[in-house]
Parts: structure tokens; sequence; C-alpha cells
């Protein structure tokens, strides 16, 4: 079977979709001339997960396409306008570039490694990471400037219409099928892999990292984009409760771009005069994030959406012992669930840092638990599952031309 793969432009600045882009694509490589399906890479033109040359195989090509398209409903408003003003009809490409070139190369299905979609006809599989618009929209990063409009239209055609969706747990498979009806059938549940690190970084590169963003005390690490969903001022009251209840000596390390949160976020720590103990560092090189994993006295990862997130598994997999929110699927993805907090309650958040702090032999036993996590499932198991979707799906593919 003719299979194409979309990999849409990604920078390492957004976060946790380079890296699971990186993660699908260096296993794709790696798994498909075990395959007898003919792969199609599909790369956008903007900064991406590979550079030139794109990736070749024995039975893979890959070729870059500019998908960006007008959307249906700016089409079809052009052709209104115009038959009301009396106007010759426009002509408008309503394939869309894409299609065209799936069209092109015979793609017989196609697979969007991630939830960014272009309208195509043929069957496809859909990759959901959350709906949390539908689930929590009071958040303004999934509500304002029409972004609540825009994402329930996107999401309402590429879910009911897809072949397959790929979805991370049980959580989630439960959320997308009561808010867009679709039958049970139709979801494939692939955890999150945990993101391959070939090498843990040893004390003096740690030690190197640290004084290079001038880090001299032990921290808790937040890795996290500065929206509101992430829960930053509820952890800043943690280590105020903390500080002032407890004296406890530990230091803060933010990382993560602006989305519009960062100003009343350092507002706050300036209100609760924590400046010398909150570390902002925007975005960091990824070996110098993994350093920062490893050095970390812990990963406090209290944000409010789910159902699955990348951070606490990088932290597993780079011995770093894990504080997270108990969000809506956390139980399914973290298993172990001895440090699991309300994200809403600062006291319970620095209640859990205390205890770690005050139990050497605990936060081993964490650490212990994340190493193991983190070999349960990687990019490769992930891709050997979604071969035998495309297995699965060629049977039925095969009664059409």
């Amino acid at each position: 079977m003719k299979v194409g793969v979309y990999f849409p432009g990604s920078s390492p600045q957004s976060g946790g979709g380079f890296t699971f882009g990186h993660e699908i694509l260096q296993a794709l490589l790696a798994l498909c001339e075990g395959s007898h399906h003919e792969f199609t890479l599909y790369f956008h033109r903007l900064p991406t997960v590979t550079a030139n040359p794109l990736p070749a195989a024995k039975n893979l090509q890959s070729r870059w396409v500019d998908s960006k398209e007008y959307p249906p409903a700016y089409k079809i408003l052009v052709s209104r306008l115009a038959r009301k003003l009396s106007y010759p009809q426009p002509v408008i490409n309503h394939k869309g570039i894409l299609q065209t070139a799936l069209e092109a190369d015979d793609i017989q299905m196609f697979w969007f490694v991630t939830p960014e979609y272009q309208t195509v006809d043929v069957p496809y599989i859909a990759t959901m990471w959350d709906i949390q618009h539908r689930l929590q929209p009071w958040f303004p990063e999934v509500s304002r400037a029409g972004e609540w409009d825009h994402r329930e239209k996107i999401f309402a055609r590429f879910l009911r219409q897809a072949t397959y969706i790929i979805t991370p747990n049980q959580t989630g498979q439960d959320e997308l099928s009561m808010f867009y009806q679709i039958p049970p059938a139709r979801f494939r549940r692939l955890r999150h892999p945990v993101p391959y690190i070939e090498k843990r970084p040893t004390k003096e590169e740690v030690a190197s990292i640290l004084e290079k963003y001038h880090i001299s005390n032990r921290y808790i690490f937040y890795p996290a984009q500065f929206w509101a969903h992430k829960n930053h001022i509820n952890l800043l009251k943690a280590f105020s409760f903390l500080h002032e209840n407890y004296n406890l000596d530990l230091d803060l390390v933010f990382t993560g771009s602006d989305k519009g949160n960062l100003e009343y976020i350092k507002n706050t720590v300036k209100n609760l005069q924590m400046n010398e103990k909150v570390h902002f560092l925007g975005f960091v090189p990824h070996d110098d994030l993994i350093a920062l994993y490893a050095g970390a006295f812990a990963l406090t990862y209290v944000t409010y959406f789910g159902p699955e997130n990348l951070p606490p598994l990088e932290a597993f997999a780079c011995g770093c012992p894990v504080i997270a929110s108990a969000y809506a699927g956390a139980k399914e993805q973290l298993v172990d669930t001895e440090h699991l907090v309300d994200g809403s309650k600062p006291e319970e958040i620095g209640l859990a840092i205390k205890k770690i702090h005050e139990s050497p032999h605990l936060r081993e036993k964490l650490i212990r638990k994340g190493l193991v996590r983190a070999k349960e499932y990687s990019g490769l198991d992930y891709v050997r599952d979604v071969l035998t979707m495309f297995d699965e799906f060629e049977v039925i593919r095969s009664t059409w031309l």
C-alpha cells in the first residue's frame, strides 16, 4: 500500500510537538525498510523536524509541500460575494495543495503524525492529543480571539472523517467519543512514547550547564511554555508557602517561551518577594534541557491539561523524580500515582515537595520507578503499532482502485 505521512512545520521553540515529531521521524526511518508498504513523507515548508537533504530509503521518499491554503469557509465567501456583485466566479483550487500532491503520488492511506490537519480526500489516521477547548474552555489560550471556534471547526471534521484516531489513553478516547460521537472501533490507544536519550549527562556536564545559567542552589524544575493552563501561579504560591512555613532551601527554575502570560508570572514572583529564588531561562537547547532535568531535585508538572504530557516522561528518562498534577489521564499515563497532587491547592503541591525533600529514600525510589517506566514504550514501539494499523487497513483498501 502507498502510505503518506505528514510532518508539519515545527521549530524547537514549539516544545513537545517538535520533540514528538523528531522521535517519530527517526523511528520511522529505522523501521520503514522492514515494512512492505511504500512511504512518502510530506514536510511543510517551514522550520521542521529534519534538514536537507530530505530522508530517503529503499521504500521511502520525501518531498516538501507548501500546504497552506485558503480555508473552505473563505472559498465559499469569495464565491458568494462574486455572485452577488455579478462578477465572474473566481477559479479556486478546492482540492488544496496537499491533496493534489497525494493524488499525484497515488497515496492510498495518509497519517497525520500530529494534530496539525489539512483537508485531504483519502483515508487517514488522525493523531489527537487533547480537546481542552471543549473540556476547559475558560482558559484564554483555547478561547480568545476566535480560537475556540477555530479548533472546533477543524477538529469536528478532522476527527469524524478519520479512518482511525490515535489517542494516548482511555481518558482521551472517552473525551473524544463523548464530544464527537465517534464509535469505539475507530480508536487506537497508543501511549506517548518516551523520548530516546542516548546518554544521560555526567555530573561534570550538568555542573557546566548549571554554571552557564547561574544556578548554584538545589532546584525544582518546571519546563513549560508560559500559558495560563500550565499553572505557574499556583506553583509559585506553593514555593512561597514552603519558604514562609518551613524555610525550605530550594530554588525554582522555569524554561519555555512566552505565550502571553510571562509578565503576569514575573509580577507574581516580585509580589511574593521571591526574585532571588526563581530563575527564568527562556527557551533552552535540547542538550541543556536534558542536563537541567538530570540536575534537578525534582520535576513539578502542575498543568491543568491532559490526558497526557511529555515532560514527566523526559524526567523519568533522565533520572528526575516527578511531582505532577492529577490531570485527567495522569493515572493512566504516569502509572505511579504516589505523587499526584491537586494543582489548584498550593499547600498540597508544597507538602509533596517537602515530603521528597525530607526522605532521600523516597526520592531514590521515585527515580528507580521512573527509569523503569521510561523503558516501557519508545518511539520505535509507537511506530510499530502504527505500521500494524496500515497492515490492518490494507485489506479494506484493496477493495477499490
